[in-house]
């Protein structure tokens, strides 16, 4: 369902569908890839097969959890709410459409799940993309960019010491951008120094 209650609706099933997170399955991915999820197509340049909308919608309905083309489908819909692309034309489907069905098209993908969560933070839902942190870190406990994007959600929602317990999980690794751990320093919660 949409965020408007409306049952979502897209073109017909063409190529695939493969599992973006399925090793066998990922062989199939390179031809989707070069035809139609091109570096200009990800970056909201132009169209590689036609217009950038379809390929993003093809993409996504022959790879429908490709985590890359999700991120990139969110990010056009922020650009496109918030008059910051050249040419302004809406996806074929709502952002919300693509996320659910990728997420029932592989329920164990926590990077979907994630993905949906940011989306919904990004759109105002903060409670609701609480909701899905928790699912994404259940299907996968230790992943750190999944821990450091629900703590930064934390922060927001004023839930400090929970914050300080998913951001110690992030920074675990020694991958994560310092923003999170700054946040936390100014607010008073982290209390060792940013460049440790």
């Amino acid at each position: 369902m949409t965020f408007d209650n409306l049952p979502c609706q897209g073109n017909d099933q063409g190529y695939g569908p493969w599992d973006y997170t399925h090793a066998d399955e990922r062989k199939k991915i390179p031809v989707v890839e070069q035809h139609h999820f091109t570096t200009p197509v990800e970056n909201h340049i132009k169209g590689q097969e036609g217009r950038l909308e379809e390929d993003l919608d093809y993409t996504l309905r022959a790879v429908p959890n490709h985590h890359r083309a999700l991120l990139s489908i969110i990010r056009y819909q922020i650009k496109f709410n918030r008059n910051l692309l050249l040419k302004k034309a809406p996806l074929i489907s709502p952002v919300e459409c693509y996320l659910q069905r990728a997420i029932h098209f592989s329920p164990r993908d926590a990077g979907t799940v994630s993905l949906y969560a940011y989306y919904l933070k990004e759109t105002g839902q903060k409670n609701k993309a609480d909701d899905y942190y928790q699912k994404a870190l259940t299907i996968a406990p230790d992943n750190a960019k999944i821990a450091y994007s629900y703590s930064l959600l934390l922060v927001e929602l004023q839930q400090y010491e929970k914050a300080m317990e998913y951001a110690k999980k992030a920074y675990a690794n020694k991958k994560a951008p310092p923003a999170l751990k700054n946040k936390l320093i100014k607010l008073g919660y982290w209390k060792e120094p940013v460049d440790k």
